[in-house]
């Protein structure tokens, strides 16, 4: 589950975090990559028990290259921070517990503390939180609790969750089948770009399974979803120029997108 942590590239918006002023300095290292400096900046401010402070030397501390990186460091600021109700932390001490990454690896614990961040409205805590309990992960499975955060954190705006859901009203696991419902979710992630939501949307279209048929729509979803690196789109995108499906046949596109996906990790 490591791949849902909050992590800086990417996934924290550090405009989110509060900026007071003494942070400003170790804030615009992490924005440049500057490791080093922002933890050599973070360190006495963590110490000091401020929990934003903790919460990203921690995150520093994961992500720097070594030989500034340290696991168990970075599980130690998480759990200060943590502890003091930090939801953002809360979220990636339970991914370390999750995977084992400075830390024993610890189911409980990591359900634990996707739990407190999720009951804070911490969205990818609520994604982690869902997908333990469609996994049976540390507890027996339970496809309604999954399904009840998945609601939250999709209707919150994580396209992930909106992927997830999706398949959830398409298959009726832990909510009433409802294929109709099943294509809303996927288009709210894919119009967000996430390639599976893509993909889901773009299947739906190409079936006419809770939406009307239509295969040049559905082309164009698989080709959102191909280019984004997803090895199932490229595979579909091969079948539909080498069958003619809303698009013209081409033997040399449908040969390019096998070769692609059979490359694709």
């Amino acid at each position: 589950m490591s791949r849902f942590l909050l992590l800086l590239l990417g996934l924290v918006s550090l405009e989110a975090i509060s900026q007071s002023e003494r942070l400003m300095p170790a804030l615009g290292a992490l924005r440049v990559g500057d490791y080093a400096q922002a933890i050599d900046a973070l360190i006495p401010i963590a110490r000091q028990g401020d929990t934003e402070a903790q919460f990203l030397l921690g995150l520093a501390l994961e992500v720097a290259p070594q030989p500034r990186r340290d696991l168990k460091a970075a599980h130690g600021w998480y759990a200060r921070a943590a502890q003091a109700g930090h939801a953002p932390a809360q979220n990636n001490l339970g991914a370390m517990y999750f995977d084992g990454r400075g830390v024993e690896r610890d189911p409980a614990q990591a359900l634990r503390w996707y739990r407190a961040a999720a009951e804070q409205n911490h969205i990818e805590a609520q994604y982690n939180l869902a997908l333990m309990y469609g996994m049976g992960v540390g507890m027996a499975r339970d496809d309604g609790e999954a399904a009840k955060w998945l609601r939250l954190a999709a209707e919150r705006g994580s396209a992930a969750a909106q992927a997830q859901l999706g398949r959830f009203h398409l298959d009726g696991t832990g909510v009433q089948k409802d294929p109709a419902e099943a294509v809303r979710w996927f288009r709210r992630s894919a119009e967000q770009g996430h390639p599976w939501g893509q993909f889901y949307l773009a299947s739906a279209l190409q079936k006419g399974i809770g939406v009307e048929r239509d295969l040049e729509a559905a082309h164009q979803w698989f080709a959102k979803a191909a280019d984004a690196g997803l090895k199932n789109a490229m595979a579909e995108l091969a079948k539909i120029y080498e069958m003619g499906l809303g698009v013209p046949t081409d033997e040399l596109k449908a040969k390019r997108w096998k070769e692609r996906a059979a490359a694709a990790p």
